[in-house]
């Protein structure tokens, strides 16, 4: 966070109001509210708007309980609009995209990123495990990876750049990652009832030991953080 927010300020701009669509418990919101912008987020889940609320105490921004392929503003209302690791939750994404087009300014810039990307081999090796023993589920239905979106922004005349890349190393253990797919943490495994995760749980720590070692062992871990500017025609 301490190096994103002065990249996403750098891109923001300094006249007229900012749109975070799900904008959860406001870890991106509240900093850039805090460095001055005047931001309003919007969240389909009520309990996700109280927490950030509670976070921010009496300086909370505006927040609304709305759907993101429905915006509850007019034609033109901001300058920017970012999107968070949200795009790939929404089946209609491409309506949601369209929604930020028509709230957005001509020469306004939305920010997104689909999530992160890591390069430690053995975490992706341990959380394709737990999911085949969880049946591959479906993945979340909304857009599948950024350039996805790029191709559909430039589609709507568009300029697209990437930001500077932000790399985050770390430690984790084989343990921690499969408690935090067994508590259903990530999206992916949201569709996946809890006996289920359970169950994959048990099979993957059975099959992590016997191929790595130690589960509680702390390992090195890497991941980069992908954002994409899109300056709207």
């Amino acid at each position: 966070m301490a190096r994103l927010i002065p990249l996403l300020l750098a891109e923001i701009p300094q006249d007229g109001r900012c749109l975070e669509i799900g904008v959860g418990t406001g870890r991106i919101a509240l900093p850039l509210a805090h460095a001055g912008v005047s931001i309003v987020g919007i969240d389909i889940s009520r309990e996700m708007l109280r927490r950030l609320i509670g976070n921010a105490g009496r300086s909370a921004p505006p927040v609304v309980i709305a759907d993101a392929t429905r915006l509850p503003f007019g034609d033109g209302s901001f300058t920017s609009v970012i999107a968070a690791h949200v795009l790939h939750l929404i089946p209609d994404w491409t309506v949601a995209v369209e929604e930020v087009l028509r709230v957005l300014r001509p020469g306004g810039i939305l920010l997104a990123s689909r999530g992160s990307r890591s390069s430690a081999g053995w975490g992706r090796e341990v959380r394709r495990h737990f999911f085949v023993e969880a049946g591959d589920p479906p993945w979340p239905p909304g857009v599948d990876r950024i350039e996805g979106l790029d191709q559909h922004m430039r589609s709507r005349g568009a300029d697209v750049h990437e930001l500077p890349q932000l790399s985050m190393e770390g430690e984790m253990s084989i343990e921690a990652v499969i408690a935090n797919l067994e508590a259903g943490y990530f999206s992916a495994c949201w569709t996946l009832d809890e006996p289920t995760r359970k169950n994959a749980a048990a099979a993957t720590k059975e099959w992590a030991s016997a191929e790595f070692g130690d589960l509680d062992e702390a390992r090195p871990t890497s991941e980069t953080s992908v954002w994409h500017a899109y300056v709207v025609a």
